[in-house]
């Protein structure tokens, strides 16, 4: 029992030393080398070499150019294979299904879309996973699926999607319904978790305390708490979308079942008065939030989120507020109000509210879903 013990814990020893030698491979963007790796992780230059030899017959790393002297034997620098590995991407929304085929390096190699049968059909997911497939294969490298990332309006709880309200899901493994199209572990990840993510990997203006919040058909939020996302008791930290927010027999009947709640408030559907599972990308956002309609009520909805902000941002000393889904499509009128709002009402011993828009979201609409796929799978970020 005493060596199984000893084995494990030197096989779990390994296992990190793997992932922060491949992780440093990632980040140095094909400047890594062994010599500079061992310095990085303390470990000997006997033991990186192992390593690498590894990752090299994996065929996760290679070999790159000769790296500029410093006196000595010009050493090899090392980079990421992005050919013979990728990852799937897909994201699910009421209105639209889309995925890419994303490298290891986080670019896209190529994407594909269908619209729904009906909002939450699993079918159109299965369609788009065979179809990213074929696309994977089509490339003519060999590429191997190293993981699939999903991405949902819902709470994402390891294979289950728990509860989606837009997609009429209750406790489905969709894990489980991709498992026959693709041989890779599938990580599922709610939608405004994959966007701060993708935005976290890619900006470090805010540093590592954010709070993101995505507004399109509905309204979710993920917080990043000292460079990690919090994901609560039970996977549910950020579903803010069904809080109510107004009260009353007058208020708003919501999806749920409930009235008043800050989806039917300040959801971007919502804010432009569209129908509930509106396909926004089908809408043009700039010129229906230009009508006098919508911007009455896109200030209402700007005075109620950023109330309902400063409580969050106060209980989670997390001042730092990132806005995306199609909220950048709102221009600079919806955050001019949020702005307003927030400083009209300071909180005595809290940091006041920073806002910006996301600045990944609209146009690396995979990166989330893939980050976290890659993360959970090899334990590896885009974020260095």
């Amino acid at each position: 029992m005493a060596d199984d013990r000893g084995k494990a814990t030197q096989a779990a020893v390994r296992g990190r030393n793997l992932t922060s030698a491949l992780q440093l491979v990632l980040s140095g963007n094909g400047t890594a080398t062994r010599a500079g790796i061992a310095r990085r992780t303390g470990l000997t230059s006997a033991t990186v070499s192992s390593l690498l030899s590894g990752l090299l017959a994996d065929g996760l790393v290679l070999e790159g150019q000769r790296a500029e002297s410093t006196g000595g034997k010009r050493a090899t620098t090392l980079q990421i294979d992005s050919q013979r590995h990728v990852l799937l991407s897909i994201v699910v929304q009421p209105g639209l299904v889309r995925g890419a085929v994303v490298n290891l390096l986080g670019a896209e190699l190529t994407s594909v879309s269908q619209r729904p049968t009906r909002p939450g059909a699993v079918e159109d997911v299965r369609s788009v996973a065979r179809r990213l497939v074929a696309a994977a294969d089509a490339r003519g490298t060999g590429a191997r699926v190293v993981a699939v990332g999903v991405q949902v309006p819902g709470i994402a709880d390891g294979p289950l999607i728990r509860e989606s309200v837009q997609l009429s899901w209750t406790d489905l493994n969709l894990a489980d319904e991709l498992r026959d199209i693709v041989d890779a572990p599938v990580h599922l990840v709610n939608d405004a978790d994959a966007e701060a993510l993708a935005d976290y990997s890619t900006s470090d203006q805010f540093g590592a305390n954010q709070m993101f919040v995505s507004l399109s058909t509905g309204v979710g939020a993920a917080f990043i708490v000292d460079g990690s996302l919090l994901a609560g008791a039970a996977h549910r930290a950020g579903e803010i979308g069904h809080v109510p927010v107004l009260f009353g027999p007058d208020a708003p009947l919501c999806a749920c079942g409930n009235r008043g709640c800050l989806e039917e408030v300040v959801s971007v559907t919502s804010l432009l008065g569209l129908p509930h599972g509106t396909d926004l990308e089908a809408v043009d956002v700039p010129a229906l939030a230009a009508t006098a309609d919508s911007r009455e009520r896109i200030a209402f909805g700007a005075r109620v989120l950023a109330r309902a902000l400063l409580l969050a941002g106060a209980a989670l000393d997390v001042p730092n507020v990132v806005l995306g889904g199609t909220a950048p499509k709102l221009g600079d009128e919806f955050i001019a109000h949020l702005r307003a709002e927030a400083a009209r009402h300071t909180v005595r011993a809290a940091m006041p509210l920073s806002f910006r828009y996301a600045k990944v979201a609209l146009e690396q609409p995979f990166r989330g879903a893939a980050q976290h796929a890659l993360q959970s799978t090899l334990g590896l970020s885009w974020a260095f």
